[in-house]
């Protein structure tokens, strides 16, 4: 497929909730799409539950996970909310954010709250622009360091010397 001519890509978690359910998906297809105002993109499959929550609730948090989360973001990836808790199957707890109604990762490395701009049919995928409202991000003398794919269910960090 060509879109592995296009990885590693860092892979992040997309939180939504929407009546009281709450889910997070596995995301590599993500880019930032403007600094004035701060905006982000990403591409979810049409049939996902975390779209459902994130075009109900119109916001959504992206959390960056560490070398520490790897098997959630796995499990994140491979299965879906439909049926299971992810949250309580991955480990992951949840933390009221300042700004949306996802809630963030505590486990995550840094969190981005966002507020839906768009979404658009894209094929199989629909592509999400969101604009970032809150960042939750470590201090400057601990920097993140975040998961990268190299496509399928390969993870790895790159570390900085």
């Amino acid at each position: 497929m060509f879109h592995q001519l296009l990885y590693p890509r860092q892979s992040v978690l997309v939180v939504a909730s929407s009546d009281g359910k709450a889910n997070a998906t596995t995301v590599a297809w993500i880019t930032p799409v403007s600094e004035k105002p701060p905006m982000l993109a990403f591409a979810l499959h049409n049939t996902s539950l975390t779209l459902d929550l994130l075009c109900t609730s119109m916001d959504f948090v992206v959390a960056i996970p560490g070398e520490k989360l790897k098997e959630a973001v796995l499990l994140c990836g491979t299965t879906t909310g439909k049926y299971i808790d992810k949250f309580e199957e991955a480990h992951l707890s949840q933390v009221k954010a300042k700004k949306v109604s996802a809630p963030l990762i505590l486990e995550a490395e840094a969190n981005i709250e966002c507020k839906v701009v768009s979404y658009t049919n894209a094929g199989d995928h629909s592509i999400v622009v969101g604009e970032v409202v809150e960042v939750h991000a470590p201090e400057e003398d601990k920097p993140a360091h975040p998961l990268f794919s190299s496509g399928g269910k390969k993870l790895f960090v790159l570390k900085q010397e």
